[in-house]
């Protein structure tokens, strides 16, 4: 009796350490969106044991490979592809993309995007794929710049001609030049020219030329002029407002004036009384003058110049 209890309780021991040697333990390594994790965890069990066994939470639209419901046994890589909303940005236009896992490159392939020669985008291609992420498409141009003197030419993914002159860190001024427009969307082989524009003020004197203006006199026999007033120039101080352009002189233009001395006006006189008419001819003299001899005699002649012009001598 005594040996039949000691074959029976032998035979429990034997069958409880049985059961203890049939759970054991393995090494995962979990790959959750890139991020590689390597954990110890009780096999046998099914990969939704294991994952929460780790902690790991999954979403809605997260895929695991295996599936959840597999059994694993022995070491085993566990796979899982995150559910992401990624923006993709593409020749101006951009859309949302839904993926479970992946890189940039299965991105790309899903969307059946093949980059162009002079095309990039912004992340490295096997860079997983995160909540998120925007991600842009853009391409390369080779573009010319003349600024300041300088020459630049090179590869740029800049859109307009002011991201051009912003990623070579020229500043434009209000009143500077820059062909094409700065809205321009850039093209390959494009030329841009920012030409500097500054301003200077002058003042310089000119002078003011005098006017001359005629009288009448009824005094003075007509066709006879006589200057009453001499004229005189005055000055002026004329403002400018110049304009140059990458140093060179465009434009010049008045933009002020100030009469620092008035100019004097000329008087002239113009007789206009008309003298007696002579022998009925109709003229008047204007002037008789006398002219003696020599000799002390006291005779001489007159030289008479009449309104016609005629001049005429009478001795005496």
């Amino acid at each position: 009796m005594k040996m039949m209890k000691k074959i029976m309780m032998l035979g429990m021991a034997v069958f409880l350490m049985s059961g203890l040697c049939g759970c054991k333990k393995a090494m995962m390594q979990i790959n959750d969106g890139g991020v590689v994790t390597n954990i110890e965890v009780s096999v046998p069990g099914t990969v939704e044991e294991i994952l929460d066994e780790a902690e790991i939470v999954l979403k809605d639209g997260d895929e695991v490979n295996p599936p959840l419901k597999t059994e694993i046994s022995d070491t085993q890589e566990i796979v899982i592809l995150r559910k992401h909303t990624i923006s993709l940005t593409m020749d101006g236009e951009t859309k949302e993309v839904v993926m479970a896992g992946g890189t940039i490159r299965d991105l790309l392939e899903q969307e059946g995007v093949t980059l162009g020669e002079k095309q990039r985008v912004n992340y490295d291609l096997d860079e997983y794929l995160t909540e998120g992420m925007e991600v842009k498409i853009a391409n390369q141009f080779n573009v010319e710049v003349q600024c300041d003197g300088q020459t630049h030419n090179f590869d740029t993914e800049s859109a307009t001609v002011s991201d051009v002159l912003t990623e070579l860190k020229i500043t434009v001024g209000e009143d500077d030049r820059v062909v094409p427009a700065l809205t321009e969307t850039v093209t390959d082989g494009m030329q841009i020219t920012v030409k500097r524009v500054t301003f200077e003020t002058l003042t310089e004197t000119e002078t003011i030329e005098y006017e001359t203006t005629y009288e009448d006199d009824s005094s003075m026999a007509k066709g006879k002029e006589e200057v009453r007033t001499e004229g005189e120039n005055g000055e002026k101080e004329i403002t400018y407002k110049v304009t140059y352009v990458d140093g060179v002189e465009e434009a010049k233009e008045a933009v002020g004036e100030n009469v620092t001395k008035e100019p004097v006006s000329k008087v002239v006189v113009v007789g206009t009384k008309e003298e007696s008419s002579s022998g009925g001819s109709g003229r008047s003299v204007v002037s008789k003058k006398a002219f003696y001899d020599c000799n002390g005699s006291g005779h001489g002649y007159y030289e008479i110049t009449y309104s016609d012009g005629s001049v005429e001598y009478e001795e005496f």
